[in-house]
């Protein structure tokens, strides 16, 4: 399951994310800058063989409430991009990406271009739902920009440590304005997919 492929582009690939993952994915959430992907996951898996045994109960969830996928450049891991919180019924998931800094925009972007179609062919959604921390300005002029549908404010919403929480801002897209939407218009440009 490591190796297949789940997309294939000119920047990047996905493949699924495995628990041989861990110890890499640990580290990643040692990093500041890549914490705020799943901030909860520090405390929830403090070790790597916590993680590992986190990713392997997440893979063999049924129905699958979570899925990662590693972002990988040139045989590289550069990031994780996750859907959470899969609500079959209602078709709709929590969007969320994190990237370790160094490898560009292009790469980013790819990668989130094809992450989108897949959460909109794949499981069928009808809602991808992104929940940004109210510091993460970079992100959130991103959302503005680009038309996401601002749903609201959340205060302290998650627990990073003993002594701090998180405000979150939450955004949504919706499948049917996808194909319309500035960002596909923007990612059709500068990183197609096929």
């Amino acid at each position: 399951m490591s190796d297949t492929l789940l997309f294939v582009g000119k920047s990047v690939s996905l493949r699924h994310i495995v628990p041989s993952d861990a110890p890499l994915y640990h580290i990643w959430l040692q990093n500041p800058n890549f914490l705020a992907y799943k901030p909860y996951l520090k405390r929830l898996c403090p070790t790597a063989v916590q993680l590992a045994v986190h990713l392997a109960m997440q893979a063999q969830s049924n129905p699958r409430t979570e899925f990662e996928v590693l972002v990988i450049q040139q045989k590289k891991p550069i990031g994780i991009i996750g859907l959470s919180s899969i609500d079959e019924f209602n078709q709709k998931a929590e969007f969320s990406a994190g990237f370790i800094s160094g490898y560009g925009t292009r790469c980013i972007w790819e990668a989130i271009h094809a992450s989108i179609a897949l959460s909109f062919t794949h499981f069928k959604l009808h809602k991808l739902i992104c929940y940004v921390a109210v510091h993460n300005h970079q992100v959130l002029k991103i959302m503005q920009r680009y038309g996401f549908i601002h749903e609201g404010y959340f205060k302290e919403e998650i627990l990073v440590d003993d002594n701090q929480r998180l405000d979150l801002q939450r955004f949504a897209l919706m499948q049917r304005d996808w194909q319309q939407h500035p960002l596909y218009q923007r990612f059709k440009r500068i990183v197609p997919i096929s």
